[in-house]
């Protein structure tokens, strides 16, 4: 902690309290030590320490203020005490300690010869700026809104801009009316002037006066040396935009060796808008001219760039990045001087350069991102991304310029790769960004082969995607893993192009309608790439393999069978069906979830382009046309069987494929049915039965295999197995309706029982009331009423029966269901027989019912009692 003398004793102090004379906190001692921390931090050259500096000696003139008037005080308290000994009064004088490049203060006061004086120590300064406690010192001077520097900066702006306008305005409206002499006269003049003035400025230290001053002197030389190369050029000289741009090169030149002279950060600015102009003019001229002017211009504006980074001037700060875009500025010249190069060439000359182009485009954006990885100067990067901005514009206008279709995937690429990192700018994936910046690469090499060397599309891009899934394992680690991600994305789009031209061919295959014709390098592409699938990860190996070979043998299929649709007639059918088991292949051997649902998915497909193509085949149709919807049945019933028993089923697999498999098998169902009622004929007629009742077989054999929902399966078998019997019932027109009921009826009743063994407690109501209901149901309406005699004696048999096997197992259900139906017959044989009893029967009956029923009226109601507790046991 430093000390102070105190301005009331003059002993050594602390800002808070004096130990010698009681003295509190002390606002203005605060306010001193806050100063000089801040002057012991502040650099000796800063223009704002001249401000902390002055406040400072404003602080030590209150200091001594305020020990002259603690002096006083204390005189005059000496002289009206009474007491002999006088006590001392604190008449030292104020010495405070001085921070390093501030002069000394003093107070004015001049102590008695007896009063004590405490020398001050030498300044420490502070370790970090001290706040003082609340209410030290007074409240802030009031400041204006707008701080001094602003309005500095304003002024000095608009006064810039207001000279400049004049000077152009001079240039355009009032040169014409002064003579040469004149004209060149106040052009030099001034010119001159504005070059000499910063020097005069700097002087006296007018730093930002003579910074816009440099600037309009940039301006002025420039309008000056134009305006006399107008005048006093050679008899017959043109004034056309080469000579703005030639003329232009030698102002930034000596632009250049005036900024190395001045050391004025205003003039590397102003070189800039210079440059933009002289660019645009070059541009416009001849093609061998145009060039050199541009790389003259990008020359000086990169020498400027050294010249502002090794000699600084006072705006250190705007030297860099006045350096910084000097350097961007001058790499995009050059590169503007390549693109107007570029547009002089002839076209069959353009293709091959704009695809070259686009490579280097995308070769400095891999550059571009491994220099940011490595940590590398904002300078670097900034001259890193202008040479890639450029260079990317090059490629767009080269491949719009040369009219190739394939200049379009690598154009799009670089676009993808040039936005993509300010899509992820915020985000910690470091990866895609590269990855696409290899994948530009990768598409412009492959363009690049095929304009420059008429190599096949896709075989070019194979090759790219070959090489660089090969050499990526041995490449470096910031840039092996993009690689091998571009590699994949380039392997994928020649994929899915060969995939869509081998899908385009599948129509003409199914149809029967020759004339579609597919490039022999679908077929060797797809082939390559089903071989390169071991490069892919483990995991998707299987599934791409066998994609590719299924597309592979399909489009060499079309070709051949191009060649003579008579003779290769079996050929399509026999490629679709090779395909759909290759399919199946890939659906058991594949080694994820998401490979094996491709699997089922592509099996299903190739099955029913397989129905389609032998349907439309002379050689594979049938002589009967329902046996191929039968077929396709037999397919879903293995498709259905062969998911629930593979191995590495997964729930989503397995369900994928029952539901696929049920599909299938309804597809074929509805067009075998609809084909046999077209047709009418018995034979057909057997078909829709038969495809029913091969799926049902499917069903069961998957209700025994299946490890969960057995149920469900045994149910959906039985529905099936039902339907089945009914149309095989209906082909051969048999009209007994006990067919129909009778054995599926049968069937559910032994599942009940089995059940019902199994589980007592689930009840006989829920396992054997439908068959009943099923089996005796209809039966019961039809044998109402004066029905067949045979069917009374059938259902009241079944009854009786049924009623047996109730009181037999104690069973519910039996019992009352058979009771009813025994007794609904009974009411009906005798509504069948009142024609034939005596009118005397019925009361002589009726009187017997009751004189019973009044004679053993409590018997009954005992019997009545057990018969309901006994019913009520049943299950």
């Amino acid at each position: 902690m430093n000390t102070y003398n105190c301005p009331r004793c003059g002993s050594a102090s602390t800002i808070e309290r004096c130990p010698a004379c009681g003295r509190g906190p002390e606002p203005l001692l605060a306010r001193l030590g806050e100063l000089d921390a801040v002057l012991a931090a502040m650099p000796a050259t800063l223009q704002s320490r001249a401000a902390v500096e002055a406040e400072r000696v404003g602080v030590l003139k209150g200091l001594t203020e305020l020990a002259a008037r603690y002096l006083a005080e204390a005189e005059q308290q000496a002289r009206s005490t009474p007491t002999p000994q006088a006590a001392q009064s604190p008449q030292a004088p104020v010495v405070l300690p001085t921070p390093p490049g501030a002069a000394a203060a003093t107070g004015p006061a001049t102590p008695p010869s007896g009063a004590p004086q405490v020398p001050p120590g030498p300044m420490r300064p502070y370790p970090q700026p001290h706040t003082p406690p609340g209410g030290a010192y007074g409240p802030p001077r009031e400041r204006g809104e707008v701080g001094s520097k602003t309005v500095q900066t304003v002024l000095l702006s608009l006064g810039g801009l207001l000279v400049a306008a004049a000077l152009i305005i001079f240039t355009a409206v009032a040169w014409r009316n002064m003579g040469n002499s004149g004209r060149a006269g106040v052009l030099g003049g001034v010119t001159l002037l504005l070059l000499a003035v910063p020097f005069a400025f700097k002087r006296f230290r007018l730093w930002a006066t003579a910074e816009t001053f440099a600037a309009l002197a940039a301006l002025a030389l420039w309008c000056t040396t134009l305006a006399g190369y107008y005048l006093y050029r050679p008899p017959g000289a043109t004034f056309g935009p080469e000579t703005v741009a030639a003329w232009t090169a030698g102002v930034l030149v000596v632009l250049a060796a005036y900024r190395a002279l001045a050391r004025l950060t205003a003039t590397s600015w102003a070189m800039l808008p210079l440059a933009a102009i002289g660019l645009a003019y070059a541009a416009a001229s001849d093609l061998a001219l145009a060039v050199t002017l541009m790389l003259a211009l990008a020359l000086a504006l990169g020498a400027t760039a050294w010249i502002t980074a090794k000699l600084p001037s006072h705006y250190a700060r705007s030297d860099v990045w006045a350096s910084r875009f000097l350097t961007c500025a001058a790499v995009i010249a050059a590169c503007s001087a390549g693109l107007r190069a570029a547009f002089g060439l002839a076209d069959p000359v353009v293709p091959p350069v704009a695809a070259a182009v686009a490579l280097l485009a995308a070769a400095n954006l891999i550059g571009v991102h491994l220099a940011r990885r490595l940590g590398v100067s904002l300078t670097t990067m900034l001259v890193a991304a202008s040479a890639s901005g450029s260079l990317v514009l090059c490629a767009w206008v080269l491949a719009v310029r040369a009219g190739t279709p394939e200049l379009v995937i690598p154009s799009l690429a670089l676009t993808a790769a040039s936005l993509l990192p300010f899509a992820l700018l915020n985000s910690r994936k470091t990866t895609w960004p590269l990855a696409s910046a290899a994948t530009a690469g990768l598409a412009s090499l492959a363009a690049f082969a095929i304009v420059t060397f008429d190599a096949p599309d896709l075989s070019a891009y194979f090759v790219a995607f070959l090489a660089a899934r090969l050499i990526a394992p041995v490449v470096a680690a910031p840039l092996g893993k993009p690689l091998r991600i571009a590699s994949y994305l380039v392997g994928g789009g020649t994929a899915v192009v060969a995939a869509l031209t081998a899908i385009a061919g599948i129509y003409p295959l199914i149809a029967y309608e020759p004339g579609w014709t597919i490039n022999l390098e679908v077929p060797i592409v797809l082939a390559a790439l089903a071989v390169t699938a071991v490069l892919l990860p483990r995991r998707f190996r299987v599934n791409a393999a066998a994609l590719a070979v299924s597309l592979a043998i399909e489009s060499t299929a079309v070709l051949i069978w191009n060649e003579d649709p008579s003779r290769f007639d079996a050929l399509p059918t026999l490629t679709l069906m090779l395909c759909a088991l290759i399919s199946l292949t890939s659906a058991i051997a594949s080694g994820t979830v998401a490979g094996r649902c491709t699997g089922w998915s592509t099996l299903t497909l190739w099955a029913l382009l397989t129905a389609l193509a032998a349907g439309n085949s002379d050689t594979m149709a049938p002589a009967d046309d329902n046996w191929i919807p039968f077929w396709l049945t037999v397919t879903a019933a293995a498709m259905l069987v062969i998911a629930a028993g593979a191995p590495r089923r997964t729930r989503a697999d397995r369900v994928l494929a029952a539901v696929l498999a049920h599909i299938l098998a309804g597809i074929s169902a509805v067009v075998g049915l609809i084909a046999a009622v077209s047709f009418g004929s018995e034979g057909l007629q057997l078909f829709p039965a038969a495809q029913v009742g091969v799926y049902t077989l499917a069903l069961i054999g998957v209700a025994i295999m299946a490890p969960v929902r057995t149920w469900g399966y045994v149910i959906a078998a039985l529905c099936t197995g039902t339907v089945a019997w009914w149309l095989w019932l209906a082909a051969l027109e048999v009209d007994i309706l006990e067919c129909f009921t009778a054995p599926p009826a049968a069937i559910v009743f032994f599942i009940g029982l089995w059940r019902l063994e199994r589980r007592p407690e689930t009840g006989s109501w829920s396992t054997l009331a439908l068959p009943i209901l099923v089996g005796i149901g209809p039966s019961l309406v039809l044998a109402l009423n004066d029905g067949d005699e045979l069917r009374r004696v059938g259902v009241g048999a079944a009854a009786i029966a049924v009623i047996i096997a109730g009181l037999v197992r104690r069973w519910q259900a039996p019992l009352v269901l058979g009771s009813i139906a025994l007794a609904v017959l009974v009411v009906n044989e005798l509504l069948l027989l009142r024609g034939s009893i005596p009118v005397w029967v019925p009361p002589a009956i009726g009187g017997a019912i009751l004189i019973a029923a009044g004679a053993t009226f409590e018997q009954r109601r005992r019997d009545l009692r057990r018969i309901r507790e006994g019913l009520k046991a049943m299950r």
